[in-house]
């Protein structure tokens, strides 16, 4: 979902409606919410439920930090960081994510050539992050996402109705990449400061 509790909630509600059970919402800002007890972001319930755990794991000889490490056994490893560039200027802000979206030719960097055939612009995304192939990209700025990225062609007209996100298209800056390797960043400006976020995964 899109950042924020109200999604996740409303994304909850919505998947136990058809049928489904949901145990766990997280944010990256270390925020939980437990299955549908409460319907946003509730730390005291995800202590009750983590000291449940950690009380069942010491009944079995067992501690929290050797499940921790039998679940990446199970699973494998999975990590995150973010941040965020402090950017007064407007202006400034505008100009790099114009550069992301609708980028020049730069040595090294190969970029789209996603003719939007209905509003008469050019998306040039950058068609590799880190040496890996984008698999994915989602702009919900312009109102643009596209599975399969690195298995299309780099240059295609893009007709009205095609390659819309589905999620509300929004004034503020966001962009996010996915690469065939599994790795995810997401740009986005801050909606109450004069930050530039970013998310890697």
């Amino acid at each position: 979902t899109l950042t924020g509790f109200k999604w996740m909630a409303n994304e909850l509600e919505a998947l136990q409606n058809q049928g489904y059970f949901i145990g766990l919402g997280y944010e990256e800002a270390i925020g939980y919410m437990i299955h549908d007890h409460v319907l946003d972001k509730d730390g005291v319930t995800a202590l009750a439920v983590f000291v449940q755990l950690a009380a069942r794991l010491h009944a079995k000889g067992q501690n929290v930090g050797d499940y921790l490490e039998s679940l990446y056994a199970k699973y494998g490893y999975y990590t995150s960081a973010n941040s965020y560039f402090l950017c007064p200027d407007p202006v400034k802000m505008d100009q790099i994510f114009s550069r992301i979206r609708y980028g020049t030719a730069e040595p090294g960097i190969e970029r789209s050539e996603y003719r939007r055939t209905h509003t008469g612009d050019v998306l040039r995304y950058p068609l590799t992050i880190g040496g890996f192939p984008v698999s994915y990209i989602r702009d919900l700025t312009v109102g643009f996402e596209m599975r399969d990225v690195d298995k299309q062609a780099a240059s295609l007209d893009i007709a009205e109705g095609e390659c819309l996100p589905q999620f509300p298209v929004s004034s503020s800056h966001m962009i996010t990449f996915e690469t065939r390797n599994g790795g995810r960043l997401t740009m986005r400006t801050s909606g109450t400061e004069p930050k530039l976020k970013y998310y890697l995964e």
